[in-house]
């Protein structure tokens, strides 16, 4: 997925600072706890990581709990892609859909200015051409 400019520099930071764990030949940012040791991390793995680090920041609801979640990180960065115009292709594409389908069952309501702007489109493209002898009147008056 894309990431802000401000993010990649932070995570070039933290790269620089703390490196990074070789793992099943891939570089990561952490690995997985001694259960799957010698595996990739699991979403349950990263889970656990984000909310140990939300936690340490005291990124937490009222009651305690981390604010955020990956998959409410993931909707986050798909709903607001999609609330400003980047094309729901590429969005399905980046969070990794196998099928357009999916990602217009779960947002496609977030792009409803797409028809007006669809409608716009189709409008300027085919609505029916000035004469030229009224064109030539409209400028004279």
């Amino acid at each position: 997925m894309p990431t802000p400019l401000f993010l990649d520099q932070e995570i070039g930071a933290h790269l620089k600072k703390l490196g990074t764990v070789e793992l099943d030949g891939l570089e990561v940012l952490f690995a997985p706890r001694e259960r799957g040791k010698g595996k990739m991390p699991t979403a349950s793995t990263y889970g656990y990581h984000l909310r140990k680090a939300l936690m340490a920041a005291g990124v937490v609801k009222p009651d305690g709990r981390p604010k955020y979640t990956p998959h409410s990180l993931r909707h986050f960065f798909a709903s607001t892609a999609l609330a400003n115009g980047v094309p729901i292709h590429e969005v399905s594409r980046w969070l990794g859909h196998r099928n357009i389908k999916t990602t217009v069952d779960t947002y496609g309501h977030l792009v409803p200015e797409a028809w007006d702007r669809c409608r716009d489109v189709m409008q300027e493209a085919l609505r029916p051409s000035v004469p030229r002898q009224a064109s030539a009147t409209a400028l004279a008056a």
